[in-house]
């Protein structure tokens, strides 16, 4: 009888391990396509910023040009000066604005494979847990994974620091 239970017990160990080994890759799938949907959140974000930002700069200029022009020094170098120097800042607020995006999206892609990764460890840990449950049912059940039947006599020991089924010592001679 309570090699059934063992039998019951390697059996439900195995499924339950082959189950959590599956559900951990389909948690790898979905993690990487949550990855990929939020870089390309990141870049439909980014684009409508870029939008955004070449709009204000386009109307900024504008501004200072219908001012210059209103206070007549329109055609100056210091009007000009400062259409050049909005549309400076303009550019450099896009390039921060592009890097900080690209820098998101490769954070995204990092932090999705370090999720893959987590859950390929775990799924090998089962495969481990799976092979230990397989060893030790051989071992239960007579085979002692080095050649020998198991069976050899054993002698229990009692007391506080003692072990169950000890073999004794093996005379020489």
């Amino acid at each position: 009888m309570p090699e059934a239970i063992m039998v019951i017990g390697a059996v439900v160990s195995a499924g339950s391990t082959l189950a959590s080994m599956n559900e951990q890759k389909k948690a790898g799938k979905a993690q990487a396509r949550a990855t990929q949907t939020q870089i390309q959140m990141q870049k439909t974000k980014a684009t409508r910023e870029r939008r955004t930002a070449i709009r204000s700069n386009i109307a900024a200029r504008a501004r200072m040009r219908n001012q210059a022009e209103l206070t007549g020094v329109s055609g100056s170098s210091g009007a000009e000066g400062g259409v050049s120097s909005v549309s400076s800042q303009g550019g450099a607020n896009l390039g921060f604005g592009s890097q900080m995006s690209g820098l998101g999206q490769q954070f995204t892609a990092f932090s999705g494979q370090a999720a893959q990764a987590t859950s390929k460890a775990a799924m090998f840990g089962g495969l481990a847990s799976l092979g230990g449950s397989v060893f030790s049912f051989g071992k239960a059940g007579g085979f002692d994974g080095f050649g020998g039947g198991g069976s050899g006599a054993t002698q229990s020991v009692s007391g506080p620091m003692a072990s169950t089924n000890v073999r004794p010592p093996v005379g020489r001679g």
